[in-house]
């Protein structure tokens, strides 16, 4: 009997050690579909992948979306890998999605998208990214290598120069400073070309790399390919007799040969144009006008509305306009012609095919045919969003579905759009998000209450942490690709810390 009570005795003893660590960490919300982890980080960023990184105590780890641990905060800053192509030279941007940054006690190093080291935070610094060859060149104690970035293979710091190797067509008048040859190909004698040691961070044109690197190491050259396999071997006093190997040769005659085989015809060159139309206003003397441009083939038109507006906004972005005349809203389309006459107080902008509108004090909704399919009857309402909207009926907040139909009876003096299946609103007594169902996921006192909620599509945009405030990379990262929905950001006004609330089991 003793030993079973000095075993609960124990057992109780973990539970209260281990319990408090948990819940610091992560505690499960009161649905089982979603995970609370209370503030206690300096910030977070969302990525596409599924990523959560958090800060804390100064140090970046990284969470799954689901809350789990991937890494434990130990890096400075981690970074999106992203090539900001010269608009100026037609080059678009280039983003590595599966490959980051990680930037510890000023070193460098390589993360996958398994959360996986590719390379320890040892680097001195990474040199250029060259995103024809997907090569990033990195140092530690003065000497060069690279992670291909394609196939994830690392060459570790080890060469003492590393030059591009690029092809132009030979020029006897030119002045050619770095270390080249003239090559002239076999049955070619009329095309002389050259093959140029390019210098790390000078810029070219694509297509024109040879998919090799010049090194040189303990004062011998040659030459590694893009995965760091030996080329040419190492057994030259100078960069000229490298290039001159007959391998170079055979490597120029090999990209000349399937330049040819992959060549566009006339009729592939051709880019079809399609004609596109948008519908943008213009403020006149406080007046607003309509202006609808058309681009086609022969060029593009430009027509301004000969009516005037007191105000318009769209409903639809580039396509369809919402007109006020006379005190009253319609829809005008992209040829300007009327789709909805003015005879609304209000009128919201498309969303899930719904547009909310006010006629004689109260709201109802249309479809996407302008057709009334919600019968004005709501004191207020918002737009729908994953099949909610919510409404405001006798002073107290509810939700409708697609159908019409309250399926969250008004109780709430404020309410938000869903996302994540979550939606954040507040009571007398509580503010909180609850599920689709009206159940509070996570609540705390209305009285005072120090917690604010953003979702963390609106977290991403506006709250940008100050490790990557002027990285461009990461604003153009940010913008270009879609971000799953993976809840809410739990902001603690008091400490300035920062929890989440999001979908999915979590440990």
């Amino acid at each position: 009997m003793k030993k079973i009570k000095m075993l609960v005795c124990f057992l109780l003893a973990v539970v209260w050690i281990i319990n408090p660590l948990t819940f610091a960490y992560s505690q499960q919300a009161s649905s089982q579909k979603f995970v609370y982890i209370k503030p206690q980080f300096e910030n977070v960023m969302f990525w596409p992948n599924g990523w959560i990184s958090y800060l804390q105590g100064g140090k970046w780890g990284i969470l799954s979306s689901s809350g789990n641990v991937l890494l434990n905060p130990q890096f400075d800053k981690i970074e999106p890998i992203v090539y900001d192509g010269p608009a100026i030279m037609g080059i678009e941007d280039k983003f590595y999605k599966d490959i980051f940054i990680v930037w510890q006690n000023g070193k460098v190093g390589f993360l996958d998208n398994n959360a996986k080291i590719l390379v320890k935070p040892e680097l001195d610094s990474f040199e250029v990214l060259n995103p024809w060859l997907d090569v990033y060149v990195c140092k530690k104690d003065s000497k060069y290598g690279f992670l291909n970035l394609d196939k994830k293979a690392y060459v570790s710091p080890q060469f003492d120069k590393m030059y591009f190797v690029v092809v132009f067509s030979y020029n006897s008048n030119a002045k050619y400073p770095n270390p080249h040859v003239k090559c002239t190909l076999p049955n070619e004698s009329s095309n002389e070309y050259c093959l140029y040691a390019l210098d790390l961070k000078d810029g070219t044109w694509p297509n024109s790399y040879l998919e090799y690197i010049l090194v040189s190491k303990d004062g011998k050259c040659g030459a590694v390919d893009t995965n760091g396999n030996v080329f040419v071997d190492l057994k030259y006093n100078s960069f000229e007799e490298a290039l001159s190997d007959s391998k170079f040769t055979e490597a120029l005659q090999d990209m000349l040969a399937n330049e040819s085989k992959s060549a566009p015809s006339s009729t592939k060159n051709e880019i079809e144009k399609t004609s596109s139309s948008y519908i943008l206003c213009e403020i006149v003397n406080n007046k607003y006008y309509l202006v609808f441009e058309k681009y086609t083939n022969k060029g593009v038109t430009r027509t301004k509305s000969k009516e005037a507006y007191e105000n318009v906004k769209y409903v639809k972005v580039n396509k369809l306009m919402a007109v006020c005349k006379n005190k009253k809203w319609g829809i005008v389309d992209i040829n300007g012609n009327y789709v909805v006459k003015p005879q609304f107080d209000d009128i919201k902008e498309f969303s899930e095919g719904f547009i909310a509108f006010k006629q004689n004090g109260k709201w109802g909704f249309m479809d996407k045919n302008f057709k009334i399919v919600i019968k004005p009857q709501f004191d207020k309402a918002e737009n729908f969003s994953e099949g909610y909207a919510a409404v405001k009926k006798s002073g107290l907040w509810g939700y409708i579905n697609s159908s019409g139909k309250l399926v969250i009876k008004p109780q709430y003096t404020s309410a938000g759009a869903f996302f994540a299946q979550m939606a954040a609103v507040a009571t007398n007594d509580y503010i909180g998000l609850i599920d689709t169902k009206g159940s509070f996921v996570v609540k705390f006192s209305a009285k005072n209450s120090q917690y604010s909620f953003v979702d963390s599509e609106t977290y991403r945009f506006r709250y940008t942490p100050d490790s990557v405030i002027n990285s461009g990379s990461y604003e153009l990262y940010k913008y270009t690709f879609n971000f799953p929905k993976f809840g809410y950001v739990v902001i603690d006004k008091k400490s300035k810390k920062v929890g989440l609330v999001l979908r999915g089991q979590g440990k």
